[in-house]
């Protein structure tokens, strides 16, 4: 007797069962997808991630994976997609990915977009099945020091407010579209986060959203140009040991300060996009 294979909304299962089962979605995946109902949680609320919409796959009514969707206004855009172990290589992926793209087409979107590591054959392989296909890549910078640079090296920063900072000058200061997760919409959910600014004769020419001390992950960088940019990085690396940025489009000006500054690309992402 076949298996019976059915997809349902997630809304059905608790936190707790959820976070259980992307966790298990992304087993022996390039990255720990470990996750928590706590976590889960605060990914909801600032990628706006829609459990009614968002889809649970099951076999024999046990759940085999997972795909999460989030809107926000015209625009879908998967923030998890996975097939747990026991499952994977039976062509589920492909059944999931078909649901998720009508399920963002019936939520009244007109564009899909996720993101996916450019080393993931499989995982491209599934998408472009489903219709989706290359808009860009984003990259994965990473730059460490083994001490840092010397005082008087770097200009000074100033502590500012990150709403301020994105409600005030995200548009001027993003050649480039943001990816999903840092557009102001998630940046204005996350807590915990601190604005750096850099003011050049009273005007703001560059500003860092970060989270860390020692240790600085860049949930936004914004500068007027590449000149900026690069003073802005140097300022960043004079206070830490090390920074990382997800998700810097490859094709934005900004990139090449990151270069220049010594960062190296640690991995990469194409952004696939379909019109529904």
């Amino acid at each position: 007797m076949s298996a019976a294979i059915s997809v349902s909304s997630a809304a059905g299962l608790s936190l707790e069962a959820l976070a259980d089962l992307f966790t298990r979605s992304f087993a022996e995946y390039y990255y720990p997808g470990i996750t928590s109902a706590h976590t889960l949680a605060r990914r909801i609320a600032a990628e706006q991630i829609d459990l009614l919409r968002s889809l649970v796959l099951r076999v024999d009514g046990e759940p085999a994976g997972v795909a999460l969707l989030a809107r926000r206004g015209e625009r879908a855009w998967c923030g998890g997609f996975g097939i747990t172990l026991a499952y994977r290589g039976r062509g589920l992926a492909h059944r999931l990915a078909d649901a998720m793209v009508a399920e963002a087409r019936e939520s009244g979107a007109e564009q899909l977009t996720l993101e996916v590591l450019t080393r993931n054959d499989r995982a491209l392989r599934v998408y472009e099945r489903a219709g989706l296909r290359i808009a860009r890549r984003l990259l994965i910078v990473v730059w460490n020091a083994d001490e840092r640079l010397a005082p008087g090296e770097a200009p000074a920063l100033e502590v500012a407010d990150p709403a301020e900072l994105v409600l005030g000058h995200f548009a001027a200061m993003h050649p480039a579209p943001a990816a999903w997760q840092r557009e102001p919409a998630a940046l204005l959910a996350l807590p915990e986060l601190r604005g750096l600014a850099l003011r050049e004769g009273g005007e703001l020419v560059a500003y860092a959203i970060v989270q860390g001390e020692e240790t600085l992950r860049l949930h936004d960088f914004g500068a007027r140009n590449v000149a900026a940019a690069s003073r802005m990085l140097a300022a960043l690396q004079a206070l830490a040991t090390s920074v990382t940025s997800v998700n810097e489009p490859a094709e934005s000006p900004l990139t090449a300060a990151f270069l220049r500054a010594g960062f190296h690309v640690a991995d990469e992402q194409y952004e696939l996009a379909s019109a529904l």
